[in-house]
């Protein structure tokens, strides 16, 4: 496990890792803020009446300490933040009063509304002074007076954890909820919204880097180290996105969401499956469609996009004593990427088939749609190919070589952005609807949608796409954007074509 020592009264657990350092530094910086992954809970018919709003508030902080015995990096604070080397600190308590928050609404509002309104507020929102050394997440409860339902949102600072560890985070609560009678926080202390934290250091999920070598060819290596020095008048790559120059301020997130009903998304899964391809290979279809129907051939004639990826598969077994059990069930950050480009031939012959006036709103045409399930299914084999190379040439391999982040990233605001588009696709969250109890007498929690958004990553790609789906519940896309580099009429019209082209897809499957 990773080393730990004392300073003083700290106990430092270790320094933190390659992605954590990185989610920090534009943090710092002021490149990237927080990260939202909000649920629909059911609540149980015995704590929905507005008089049960005690033993309701008790139910909720009760499964949230459980989860954060659970799942160490929700326990922890940070050291020398702002230094090149940071370090996650031991915690003796917290004080969940700080972490969670309830929000109620009266009958005469728009629950959904609310509930949108706080997303986009608080993606933006800076977290408290790293300073203060309390980990950098909370919880916002939404409720409306006897509905039988509430809105848990999840915003998080990105150096805690990854999306999949917020989507692990949320399937743990509804556990949680549902075993109350098996609970552990007993065993340290709940008194008030004070949660003691075991004595011993926790032994923390340990960074991709420190457990396998990450190993890097050397023609990927060179490559990689000239795109960094390299003066930008000598990169001639027409696929990196010059169109959207990068702008640093004023710093605002552009957010939109749609929804898919449940019945829609199981015919355009069947699609995928039938065109051997994946919800999210189809997303970077369909991007490249809008992309190249929005931007003419002198803006760009060929484009790059970022499928985000998870490292959780490549991870050895956890440790026996990992309170996590499972090393697909870890909170923290193993995210990696992957890189597609969709040459001049191919971004030509997609505009060839668009209609001519790109404003029209149209669906896509049978030709249209062949090139789409081509293009779908090509994006498919690399995220394959991807997979089954493992660890090898992978992005963080080439990040072991970065001394500096916040230097780097200081210095990445000033060159050319390379991806038009990202994705991150964080999957399936078992709601626990699919799952019916015999013996629950109706007494269930269960989640029905989710939603995830990120804040605008300022050097990243122009557009960041982030769907999520839960089982039998359907899927939510979302998008986010700079305000101060992507004009906002052209990123709604992105994704108008999104919308209207995958309820295309859902009719006619």
């Amino acid at each position: 496990m990773a080393p730990k020592s004392s300073h003083g009264t700290e106990t430092v657990l270790r320094t933190l890792g390659i992605n954590e350092t990185y989610q920090l530094a534009m943090y710092l910086l002021d490149q990237y803020r927080g990260t939202i992954l909000t649920c629909r809970y059911a609540i149980p018919p015995s704590l929905a009446p507005a008089e049960s709003r005690p033993k309701l508030e008790e139910a909720v902080k009760k499964a949230v300490a459980d989860v954060v015995l659970r799942h160490p990096m929700l326990q922890v604070g940070m050291k020398d933040a702002t230094s090149k080397a940071p370090s996650w600190i031991q915690l003796q308590s917290l004080d969940l009063a700080q972490h969670m928050h309830w929000v109620y609404i009266v009958e005469q509002d728009d629950f959904e509304q609310t509930v949108q309104n706080t997303f986009r507020v608080q993606l933006d929102e800076y977290f408290p002074d790293l300073s203060i050394k309390q980990p950098g997440w909370k919880i916002t409860v939404i409720r409306q007076g006897n509905a039988p339902i509430m809105e848990v949102l999840l915003t998080w600072n990105h150096p805690q954890f990854d999306g999949a560890g917020a989507k692990v985070f949320h399937e743990d609560m509804l556990e949680m909820l549902n075993n109350a009678d098996s609970r552990r926080i007993e065993q340290t202390g709940l008194k008030g919204d004070i949660l003691t934290l075991p004595q011993a250091p926790p032994s923390l999920p340990i960074p991709i880097e420190s457990l396998n070598s990450l190993p890097v060819d050397l023609k990927v290596l060179t490559k990689a180290f000239w795109e960094d020095i390299r003066p930008q008048f000598l990169n001639r790559d027409i696929s990196w996105a010059a169109w959207c120059p990068i702008r640093t301020s004023p710093y605002k997130t552009q957010y939109r969401a749609f929804f898919v009903d449940n019945a829609s998304l199981l015919r355009i899964l069947a699609l995928c499956r039938e065109n051997k391809t994946t919800i999210t290979a189809l997303i970077n279809g369909l991007a490249l469609i809008a992309f190249s129907s929005h931007l003419n051939s002198t803006d760009a004639r060929a484009f790059q996009s970022s499928t985000v990826m998870d490292h959780r598969r490549n991870l050895p077994p956890a440790p026996p004593d990992a309170p996590w059990a499972r090393s697909d069930r870890a909170v923290s950050n193993y995210v990696t990427q992957l890189i597609h480009t969709y040459d001049p031939d191919l971004v030509t012959r997609i505009r060839s088939k668009l209609p001519t006036d790109a404003k029209e709103e149209r669906d896509l045409s049978a030709d249209l749609l062949r090139d789409l399930w081509a293009v779908s299914a090509q994006n498919r084999r690399e995220i394959v190919g991807k997979l089954e190379n493992g660890l090898q040439n992978d992005l963080v391999g080439i990040f072991k070589y970065v001394t500096d982040w916040q230097q780097t990233m200081k210095g990445l605001v000033k060159k050319r952005r390379q991806f038009t588009w990202l994705t991150t696709n964080i999957g399936v969250l078992d709601g626990g609807s699919t799952k019916p109890i015999a013996d629950d007498n109706g007494q269930r929690w269960s989640i029905s949608r989710a939603q995830f958004g990120l804040s605008a990553e300022i050097p990243a790609a122009a557009i960041e796409f982030a769907p999520v789906s839960v089982a039998g519940g359907g899927l939510c896309f979302s998008a986010n954007w700079p305000d101060c580099a992507l004009d906002v009429k052209f990123g709604e019209r992105i994704m108008a074509d999104m919308e209207r082209w995958l309820a295309q897809l859902a009719r006619q499957s």
